[in-house]
C-alpha cells in the first residue's frame, strides 16, 4: 500500500510551544514526553521530564500535566529523581488502566548501577500517583540485555498492554581487514502483557540498518497511531553516539503493529533550523491530531511543542 503522507507536513518551528526548558543553553531539555487521550473524560495527559546538562543533575524532575483541549496544559503531578532512586529521569507514559486506578510507566537510570529499567506508579488519579508503591515491570537483566528505556504505551482490544521501548541494537561492530566499522546503537523492541505487570518476552520490531545514512544507526519508535488502513511510527534516527541527544524524526510503516520498516528518504521528517525534532508524539483525538516534540531553539535548548493537524 502506498501511503499518502502530505497530511503530515507542517513547519515545527511555527508549532505552539506547550513547556520551556529549565534554563538557557545546551543540555536544558524539556520533553521526554507521552500523551494519552482519556475519552472517558476527554482530557489529554502529559508526562514529561526536565533536563539539565549532564554536570548539573541530568533527568531531575518529571511532571504529570493534564489538559481539556490538548495544548494548555496544568501540571497536577511532579516527582524528583530522588523520589524514584535514580540519578536520571527519562521517557514514561501515563493512561488510565479502569475506573479506579491510573498508571504511569516510566524509565529511568537505578542509582548506583549505571541500568536503565522501566516501572510502573499507580494511583487513583494521575495527581495521586504513589512512587514509593512503584514496580520494575522490564528489568533488561531478565533479557539478558544492558538497558530497556522509553516506553510507548497502549491498551490492546483485549485489555492486555503493548508496550514498546527502546534498546540496544544487536548489530555489534564489524571487522573488514584491518578497520573497525561502528555499531548501531539503539533499536525499538515489542512487549505485551495481559495485565501490564507481567510482560514475559520482548522481540524486535524496528532496527536500523547499520549505514552511514543520517539514520543508519538509531531506531526509536515513539508513537504508533492508525493511518491509511495501516500503522504508523514516529521514529527517531541517528547515526552517531552524539545523536543520543540530537536525533532526527523519522516514519515507518506497519501492516499489523508489529513488524516496521522505515520509510527510505533523503532527510528527517521534521527537523529544526538550530538542530533536532525528536521525541514526536502523534496523539488521535476526534478529527484532530495532535503532535508533539522536542524542538532545538537557537540558543541550542529543547523546548516542548504541539502541533494539531487535521486529520485526512
Amino acid at each position: 500500500m502506498n501511503m499518502d503522507f502530505s497530511a503530515l507536513q507542517f513547519d515545527p518551528g511555527e508549532a505552539t510551544v506547550v513547556r520551556t526548558p529549565p534554563g538557557v543553553g545546551y543540555g536544558y531539555w524539556v520533553g521526554g514526553h507521552k500523551v494519552s487521550f482519556d475519552e472517558a473524560s476527554g482530557t489529554f495527559v502529559l508526562f514529561y521530564r526536565e533536563r539539565t546538562p549532564l554536570e548539573a543533575g541530568r533527568g531531575g524532575v518529571c511532571r504529570v500535566a493534564l489538559s481539556g483541549d490538548g495544548v494548555t496544559f496544568d501540571d497536577v503531578w511532579t516527582a524528583t529523581k530522588d523520589e524514584l532512586n535514580s540519578t536520571s529521569i527519562e521517557v514514561g507514559h501515563c493512561l488510565r488502566h479502569d475506573e479506579r486506578e491510573w498508571r504511569l510507566y516510566v524509565s529511568y537510570e537505578l542509582k548506583g548501577s549505571g541500568i536503565w529499567r522501566i516501572d510502573v506508579l499507580r494511583g487513583p488519579t494521575p495527581e495521586s500517583l504513589d512512587t514509593q508503591g512503584r514496580r520494575t515491570v522490564l528489568s533488561p537483566r531478565q533479557f539478558g540485555l544492558p538497558w530497556l528505556k522509553d516506553p510507548v504505551v497502549y491498551r490492546r482490544h483485549d485489555g492486555g498492554y503493548r508496550m514498546y521501548v527502546a534498546g540496544p541494537a544487536r548489530t555489534g561492530p564489524t571487522l573488514d581487514g584491518d578497520r573497525i566499522i561502528a555499531s548501531s546503537v539503539e533499536a525499538t523492541l515489542l512487549a505485551d502483557s495481559d495485565d501490564g505487570h507481567y510482560f514475559p518476552e520482548i522481540e524486535y520490531v524496528l532496527e536500523p540498518p547499520n549505514t552511514d545514512a543520517w539514520n543508519g544507526r538509531r531506531a526509536r519508535i515513539n508513537s504508533v497511531f492508525p493511518w491509511d488502513g495501516e500503522y504508523l511510527a514516529t521514529y527517531d534516527g541517528g547515526r552517531t553516539d552524539y545523536d543520543n541527544y540530537e536525533e532526527w524524526a523519522s516514519l515507518a510503516t506497519s501492516p499489523d503493529g508489529v513488524s516496521f520498516t522505515a520509510i527510505e528518504a533523503d532527510g528527517p521528517w521534521l527537523r529544526s533550523p538550530y538542530g533536532a525534532v525528536r521525541y514526536v508524539f502523534a496523539q488521535p483525538a476526534g478529527e484532530k491530531l495532535f503532535v508533539y516534540f522536542e524542538y532545538t531553539r537557537e540558543d541550542l535548548s529543547h523546548d516542548l511543542r504541539v502541533a494539531v493537524l487535521d486529520l485526512p
